[in-house]
């Protein structure tokens, strides 16, 4: 693991040796020196690490070796940040300047020579006690873009749950859910066993099956976990079901957990739901969340998984509780021979009898099946049996042990990507991971090397890559692509204790003190208002971040703490709110942290920006996350930040990001903001682009769909906005639609008055995949999908939409796999045959004969 750190370090050097070329120039052959020792060094940790066993000896060395990576880290970071503070001094302050830098080179050059001293010392040591030797590098460098372009080639992402073996237990389970044994009282059902069987996976195939979202008209899926807070498990239920706005979402935020489980018991009340309830510890848990589901009359049904027999069969008089048996070994096998041979048939005869005899000795544990899959996945055909003998000298009562499998497959990660799992730590137990964050996090934190590609794209690649090795699980899929993701607890057990031993990431408690010498704090569900005055400053800190329920925090606390983090890189507030004379902002304290990279500010109520993110002193910034804030206060100036790549939040007011040629996101501004964005064509890595007129407050304009003619690597765009038309100097760009977007994948139209027959130009575009239209006000109420019409589109969403008449040729929409077409008046529509399985039956259409749907069909709509 200690490699991963060592790792990480020397990339690090490396980008300090060409991004600070100038500031170290004193001290460049020192730094090669250096970097070059602890590459060497780098060599004998691999070759420490790959042995099934560390002896002590190793282990003191290997401890050694972090230290001092750390040190390194600290030393450049510090340097680099006083010289960033002099660069940044006005008036008569710079006067200084000069003699701190002397100050300072002096001082690093001491420190320098300190840190190869030390690393001699290792190197003896390692000398002295036969500690390694090189041995063949394992693994590979950083990631090449041609290693991430073949990944993509090679990757395929399957849309489906799949959850291999169990179909009996399905069958029971479906059974149970949709008969309702001539009562309609709510009726639970407990799916329980050992941690590993697959309860998770096999609950979310029962809550995603056609057949159950038919039956029940509201469903909603919550986690517990061992820690668990019942206003967090209820906001889950509530945002799960959606049928909140996110303005009424904003309310509800607010309610007390007595007035959520009375609106949430209203709003279930009389209807017929589905709610899960995920990984339940204790039955106390239950019991608090109870109160808000009703016990109607309407066949509603409660799904638990636990791993405890007595909270399965303890939590209702009215539950069946089903014991997840384990996997026989044709289950196994299947299960294995998928991960592990992605479908290649047929199968090598030799590699098929070793790999029957390890799944033999998985004892029919899916998660130890699938991570052994993932690794072997990754093996040529000459090392299969390598791994099987070091499976075999490692066997624990017969059997193949998960932590055993997970060693293997952790250990052939490469050092960036054992980084990215070991920082999973952060993020609660059964905690839904937002891919995008994450990835932002990723980058922020240091971990991604700059590239030819996009440090996003590689921390992309790296997550598909966990997920392929059974190291993550995907939970919901957009476009064929991850956007959430899951760790499972078993997993993420081992990561927290990983991080924890590296000093790499500690998970606070309140019953326990803070760490004195991790480099990253997380606190979930923070009930302790004065953490930040009570624990103890960690100047070497580069991340501090919170996750869980929405708290109150003293601004005083957190100024004393602040202005001890200097180095800090990522910090998240997501939740916190200051308890201050203006609760609506942030304290200015935050602007003193120069080294910040990430700021996380989603949902803390601030209704403004602060002078200090724009005034230059947050140059590095990268991610400002605003997200669920409505920041009102007037103009947001952030031309300064030239490095930022993506702004969320939603910005009322006017904003203004200047010549930001590195944005990637931008959600959401308002109609008049991006009217005065004169230069679209600057923002040329613009991926992701929301506009959005939330409020009556903002300043409001026609969105002219020609503006977006120069973003060629657009890749989603969200329009809320009152109007949007084709301006006459833009309808020549508008005919080469097809050539100007070649990236669009996501169109969403909300509330709009569609000024133009729009549909020949979205169907044009050639890689969109969804469309998603929702009470627009369509011209002439008439609309029609040509049979050429987009080739790519898998999801057409027409939704409370004005018009009267719908048409789609037979040959459109090939690819079409989602299609909800629903309206707020009576209409006519002629769809083909083929996508007649695809739609619902919609009181308001009527169906045109001669195409597609049956007389029947037709009659039965208008007789409703």
């Amino acid at each position: 693991m200690v490699d991963a750190i060592t790792g990480f370090v020397v990339g690090k050097m490396g980008n300090y040796l060409i991004e600070e070329a100038s500031r170290l120039m004193g001290i460049k052959d020192e730094l090669e020196e250096l970097k070059t020792e602890l590459m060497c060094i780098q060599g004998y940790l691999k070759d420490v690490e790959a042995r099934e066993k560390e002896d002590e000896a190793s282990k003191v060395w290997t401890k050694l070796v972090l230290d001092i990576a750390y040190d390194v880290e600290d030393v450049l970071d510090r340097y680099n940040m006083k010289a960033e503070e002099r660069s940044q001094r006005r008036g008569m302050r710079r006067l200084t300047n000069k003699i701190g830098e002397t100050k300072d080179a002096y001082k690093i050059v001491d420190d320098i020579k300190t840190l190869k001293s030390r690393i001699m010392d290792v190197t003896r040591k390692r000398e002295t006690y036969g500690i390694g030797n090189i041995s063949e590098r394992r693994g590979g460098g950083n990631t090449s873009s041609f290693r991430v372009r073949e990944l993509r080639r090679a990757r395929s992402v399957v849309d489906q749950e799949r959850v291999v073996g169990l179909e009996d237990n399905a069958k029971v389970l479906l059974e149970k859910l949709l008969n309702d044994d001539g009562e309609e009282k709510r009726y639970m059902i407990s799916i329980f066993g050992m941690g590993g069987l697959g309860k998770t996976a096999l609950a979310r195939k029962l809550y995603n099956l056609g057949d159950v979202k038919e039956r029940f008209e509201y469903r909603a899926w919550t986690y517990v976990s061992q820690e668990y807070n019942i206003k967090d498990m209820l906001m889950r239920i509530i945002r799960s079901l959606g049928v909140a706005s996110g303005e009424e979402m904003e309310k509800i935020r607010m309610f007390a957990e007595e007035d959520l489980e009375v609106y949430l018991y209203r709003l279930l009340q009389g209807k017929k739901y589905l709610v899960v309830v995920d990984d339940i510890w204790k039955k106390a848990a239950w019991e608090s969340l109870k109160r808000a589901l009703p016990r109607n009359h309407n066949g509603s049904r409660v799904i638990i998984t636990t791993r405890i027999k007595a909270v399965a069969e303890g939590v209702d008089e009215r539950v069946y509780a089903h014991k997840l048996r384990k996997l026989t070994f044709e289950e196994s096998w299947n299960l294995f021979e998928q991960k592990a041979f992605r479908g290649i048939k047929p199968v090598d005869k030799d590699l098929e009898r070793i790999g029957k005899e390890m799944v033999t000795k998985c004892d029919g544990l899916p998660l130890a099946i699938v991570v052994l899959g993932g690794l072997m996945s990754r093996k040529r055909p000459n090392e299969w049996n390598d791994v099987y003998a070091t499976l075999w000298r490692r066997l624990k009562n017969d059997s193949i042990h998960f932590s055993t499998v997970f060693d293997l497959s952790f250990k052939e990660l490469q050092h960036e990507m054992k980084l990215c799992f070991l920082y999973l730590s952060v993020f609660p137990e059964d905690y839904e991971i937002d891919v995008e964050q994450l990835i932002c996090l990723l980058v922020a934190e240091g971990f991604i090397q700059e590239d030819e590609e996009m440090m996003e794209d590689v921390a992309r690649y790296y997550i598909e890559e966990l997920i392929d090795r059974s190291l993550l699980e995907t939970v919901r899929l957009e476009r064929g692509k991850a956007m959430s993701c899951k760790i499972h607890d078993l997993l993420r057990d081992v990561a927290v204790e990983k991080a924890k031993e590296l000093n790499f990431v500690n998970v606070y408690k309140e019953q326990h003190s803070s760490s004195t010498t991790c480099r990253r704090e997380v606190v979930h569900h923070l009930k302790n208002t004065n953490y930040l005055e009570d624990r103890r400053v960690i100047k070497r800190m580069r991340s501090l971040l919170f996750f869980g329920e929405r708290s109150e925090m003293g601004v005083s606390y957190y100024k004393t703490i602040a202005l001890k983090m200097k180095l800090l890189r990522v910090l998240n507030m997501r939740g916190i709110q200051f308890v201050c004379e203006s609760q609506d902002r942030l304290p200015d304290v935050i602007g003193g942290l120069i080294h910040l990279r990430y700021l996380g500010i989603a949902d803390t109520s601030i209704k403004d920006i602060p002078a200090f993110i724009s005034n230059l002193r947050l140059t590095f910034l990268q991610t400002l996350d605003a997200s669920r804030n409505y920041i009102k206060g007037g103009r947001t100036d952030l031309r300064n930040l030239t490095s930022l790549r993506h702004v969320m939040g939603r910005f009322v007011g006017e904003l203004l990001i200047g010549d930001a040629v590195n944005i990637q996101t931008l959600r959401s501004i308002s109609s008049y903001t991006w009217s005065k964005l004169t230069k679209h064509e600057l923002l040329q890595n613009l991926r992701d682009l929301e506009i959005a007129d939330y409020s009556d407050l903002a300043d409001k304009t026609t969105v002219d769909f020609g503006s977006f003619s120069n973003l060629t690597k657009l890749r989603v765009l969200k329009l809320d906005v009152e109007n949007i038309t084709l301006l006459s100097e833009s309808k020549e760009a508008v005919g080469y639609m097809d050539v100007i977007l070649p990236s669009l994948e996501s169109l969403t139209i909300v509330r709009a008055n569609l000024e133009e027959d729009l549909m020949s130009v979205f169907q044009k575009f050639p890689r969109l995949e969804d469309l998603v239209l929702e009470e627009c006000d369509y011209p002439g109420r008439k609309m029609s999908i040509s049979a050429q019409g987009f080739c790519r589109l898998r999801k057409l969403e027409l939704t409370s939409l004005v018009v009267n008449e719908l048409r789609i040729e037979e040959e459109a929409m090939p690819n079409l796999m989602q299609l909800d077409v629903r309206k707020r008046q009576p209409g006519k529509m002629m769809i083909p045959d083929r996508l007649r399985a695809l739609l619902g039956d919609d009181e308001f259409w009527s169906i045109l004969p001669g195409m597609g749907l049956d007389s029947d069909h037709a009659s039965r709509n208008k007789a409703n």
